[in-house]
């Protein structure tokens, strides 16, 4: 059977891995970025469309020239650190349009296809820093949880219509994921935004290939009765463990320990 994919964020990175492995799958791929021409236009037979999640006109435009879809993996995001008492409101939001509101809007967009057919999947790709945060990203960490829980919920409601929603959440992969990192001039959070951030960027340097989180989506697609979360990438399941039965206290010393906060 033809099966059609639309991938976000897949001019690079964790994107450009999956779109590429649904491909090679035998899935019509379609990708996004927001600036389609700038790179990889028509990679290896996928498809490049723009988007910007900000945007819901850019959401719409992008659903207008999509076909039914069978899978979704909403994979496009963005990256912050900073301290809460610093970060402006204004910098929130845009975080959580891109990492939540942008991808639910995109769902409702695509779900009428889909259940119409009886058929789909979206993958929600979160991070493992949902479960344990990196110091000064709370914000990430939280607009990742919330993706997550957004898509145990939605496994409820689609069930009975034959879509698959799952969500899957790499450790560190080695990517060129900008992150933006917000402080104050003389801020009193300064070192242990640059101590957290260098040992996140080495982590980053050291972390897994995004074809090991491309291969764990292709194989949940194909699965019959996938569960509801997946870890992917090095020591990734290893850490979704701890987060979820090592006592409180001590995942936040591990987390201490690890990013030399006192």
């Amino acid at each position: 059977m033809h099966k059609t994919a639309l991938v976000t964020g897949a001019s690079s990175g964790i994107g450009l891995a999956t779109a590429r492995a649904l491909h090679a799958a035998g899935y019509t791929v379609y990708g996004t970025s927001r600036n389609p021409d700038a790179g990889n236009p028509e990679y290896e037979g996928i498809r490049y469309l723009p988007l910007e999640l900000t945007d819901p006109g850019s959401i719409e435009r992008l659903a207008a020239m999509l076909p039914p879809l069978d899978v979704l993996v909403n994979n496009a995001g963005s990256s912050q650190m900073g301290a809460i008492e610093e970060t402006p409101s204004e910098k929130i939001l845009e975080l959580y349009e891109t990492l939540l509101f942008g991808n639910i809007r995109l769902i409702q967009r695509v779900l009428p296809g889909m259940r119409a057919r009886g058929r789909g999947w979206i993958v929600n790709v979160s991070s493992l820093a949902e479960l344990m945060p990196v110091p000064c990203s709370a914000v990430y960490a939280s607009a990742k949880a919330a993706l997550h829980m957004l898509g145990t919920g939605l496994r409820q409601e689609l069930r009975p219509f034959g879509i698959r929603v799952v969500t899957v959440a790499p450790s560190f992969i080695k990517t060129s994921i900008v992150q933006e990192r917000l402080h104050c001039d003389n801020s009193p959070y300064s070192d242990m935004i640059q101590s957290a951030g260098r040992i996140r960027d080495a982590e980053i340097a050291s972390g897994s290939p995004p074809e090991a989180v491309a291969e764990k989506i292709v194989k949940i697609v194909g699965m019959k009765n996938p569960s509801s979360f997946y870890p992917a990438g090095k020591k990734a399941t290893l850490l979704a463990i701890a987060s979820k039965w090592l006592p409180e206290r001590l995942r936040e010393w591990a987390v201490r320990k690890r990013f030399r906060l006192r």
